[in-house]
């Protein structure tokens, strides 16, 4: 078997990045959520109690972007921002019902396109 060149790789792991960015805001926006609302909620829900500084950081989001989107989803009932108990100059963050909801929602369509993705590679 012939060696490709390893551009050929990077263009392809390109073409698929964007393949799943793609299917997923698809997949998101059929329950009208952003990719960047489902990354946080998926976040929240397996480190709750997070500071915004620690989900900025753990998303690789830019900390004022990280703002505006948090303010959407606390104003969609998604997420609740409160004093944390061991630091009261701290907030912490935490997924609501309404939020955890959501995030099973987001939770499948990712199990759904993973699984699409998956039937189409082979082997090689």
């Amino acid at each position: 078997m012939s060696r490709r060149p390893p551009e050929q790789f990077l263009d392809r792991f390109g073409s698929l990045a964007r393949a799943v960015r793609l299917a997923a805001a698809q997949a998101y926006s059929r329950f009208d959520v952003g990719s960047t609302q489902a990354r946080f909620l998926r976040y929240l829900q397996q480190h709750p109690g997070s500071s915004q500084a620690e989900l900025a950081r753990a998303t690789v989001t830019d900390p004022t972007l990280t703002g505006r989107v948090l303010e959407s989803i606390k104003e969609r009932g998604w997420v609740r921002r409160e004093r944390s108990e061991s630091d009261r100059r701290q907030y912490v963050l935490e997924l609501t019902a309404a939020g955890r909801r959501v995030c099973a929602r987001v939770d499948a369509a990712r199990t759904e396109i993973a699984e699409r993705m998956a039937l189409a590679l082979d082997e090689r």
